[in-house]
């Protein structure tokens, strides 16, 4: 019963979402929503940033557990993906945004793509860069997706600031290219 009642209470927010600003969302409005006493609420959640918090990782891992890790260029279809997310869920993903401000939002995206970046990094180095019998070490891998996951993030807020009028899949797409074989080439470059 759990986790019906918390998958209502992030349905009922993500739902007002759509049409108010997250911001003006009372936890009144949350419950009076998915029809359930303030009391239910907090023995949830402390408040609604924690809400907001949870909704963002458990949207972001649902999304994730479709990405493909197996080949060195899964990173280009998980892009891909996650770019037709972004358009799919713009409204969402804007009010969020607006809601959070752009430093708190920038790291959350930098905290989930960082982990996708790894994977990918990871797959790459044990397919490409371990049969030439070299190394790279833990920390220059991380140090890597961070890399990526921050071009992204900024990219991501750009375009959520409204600085890229671009379709964030076609953005992605043009990211796609430019990158092609630029991990490939960092991950050689460091490799010892």
């Amino acid at each position: 019963m759990s986790n019906f009642t918390k998958k209502a209470i992030m349905d009922s927010f993500v739902e007002l979402a759509q049409s108010i600003p997250m911001d003006k969302i009372t936890i009144k409005q949350v419950c009076d929503n998915c029809k359930i006493n303030r009391n239910t609420f907090y023995y949830y959640y402390q408040d609604l940033y924690s809400l907001k918090e949870e909704i963002i990782y458990v949207k972001a891992e649902k999304l994730f557990v479709n990405l493909d890790f197996s080949s060195p260029g899964s990173w280009k279809s998980n892009l891909r993906i996650v770019g037709a997310y972004a358009r799919k869920n713009e409204i969402f993903i804007r009010n969020l945004f607006n809601s959070m401000g752009r430093d708190a939002f920038g790291d959350y995206i930098v905290d989930i793509v960082s982990k996708m970046a790894y994977q990918n990094i990871e797959n790459l180095y044990e397919t490409k860069i371990v049969p030439t019998g070299k190394k790279v070490s833990e920390k220059e891998k991380k140090r890597l997706a961070y890399f990526f996951s921050k071009l992204f993030a900024e990219t991501t807020v750009e375009w959520l600031r409204g600085k890229s009028s671009d379709d964030p899949v076609d953005t992605l797409e043009h990211g796609i290219e430019m990158l092609d074989g630029v991990v490939e080439l960092m991950l050689t470059n460091v490799a010892k």
